[in-house]
């Protein structure tokens, strides 16, 4: 095994860890679990980017890794964001159904990649799937700071008072969390149509 699907095991792992954290969190907060919970994603969240340029340079590019590594991602941004649920002061920033309309994007793609990959066909990821990833990542990290009362909100930033409810009630997180679910269904799409494209051109 090469070290790319190495990194992309260990963030498997320090993804569980993160979630056994929020899941402790939840029933007991105190403020050094969510800067450790941040730090944590932060560290496994990086490791995405060094994985994939690590396999490119090492020529380590494999049908594994293809399909180890958006899983993966999977578990740490839609997983993630499940826990994060259980999150009660949460809830004003991150409405259920748009983590349900994550989740299904998600399967949809997932399934639509394991056809391509049966069929033989290369269906690596493609920039839209990372700039979705990054914006997901970021609304997790902003949602990690908020339990630490470190939201920056509309009153403080001018350019958020033209957002819809009351002055103040609107943050970068809130802005992240519904940028995050454009991105993640505008990829979705542009995934199912390369999909469909390439197994058409296969035959």
């Amino acid at each position: 095994m090469g070290w790319a699907n190495r990194i992309t095991l260990s963030r498997a792992f320090l993804t569980l860890a993160l979630w056994a954290l929020l899941a402790w969190a939840a029933r007991d907060p105190a403020p050094w679990m969510w800067w450790t919970a941040f730090a944590m994603f932060t560290v496994a969240a990086a490791s995405d980017f060094v994985d994939g340029a690590l396999a490119r340079s090492l020529g380590e590019v494999s049908t594994f890794g293809r399909i180890a590594d958006p899983l993966v991602d999977k578990m740490l941004t839609i997983g993630t964001f499940i826990l994060l649920l259980g999150i009660a002061p949460l809830h004003k920033w991150l409405p259920a159904w748009t983590v349900a309309l994550m989740l299904t994007r998600e399967i949809l793609i997932t399934t639509v990649r394991a056809a391509a990959e049966g069929k033989g066909l290369n269906f690596q990821a493609i920039w839209w799937g990372k700039y979705k990833m990054v914006v997901q990542c970021m609304a997790i990290g902003g949602l990690l700071l908020c339990m630490l009362e470190i939201p920056i909100a509309s009153d403080e930033l001018p350019f958020l008072a033209w957002l819809p409810g009351e002055p103040g009630t609107w943050n970068i997180t809130h802005v992240l969390v519904w940028l995050a679910t454009l991105l993640t269904v505008g990829s979705g799409f542009i995934y199912v149509q390369r999909a469909m494209r390439m197994m058409r051109d296969a035959g």
